[in-house]
């Protein structure tokens, strides 16, 4: 998206796994949260690998404007960790 002209852009975050298993989920939008339409702009879900199989570790499904990926908890970093914290914090 071209800088000055940003779209409204729903993103959700599904946090799934971990030792007990249970599921958080949150919703937030970038016309009510500017800082999160600046994460937006930082992060290319089309970047990132499948995670590893692994047993015990938080998994999130990001969607960004229906764009979604699936990452572990150790790919969290940077813009996308702001991002994903940011999600489940509105929820």
């Amino acid at each position: 998206m071209e800088r000055g002209r940003r779209q409204h852009v729903k993103v959700t975050v599904v946090r799934s796994g971990g030792f007990a298993g249970i599921e958080r989920r949150g919703e937030a939008d970038t016309a009510t949260d500017p800082v999160l339409g600046e994460l937006v702009d930082r992060v290319d879900l089309g970047a990132l690998r499948p995670p590893a199989p692994g047993a015990d570790r938080f998994m999130y499904e990001i969607d960004v404007g229906g764009r979604t990926a699936v990452v572990d908890e150790a790919q969290l970093s940077g813009p996308l960790r702001q991002l994903v914290d940011r999600v489940l914090s509105a929820a």
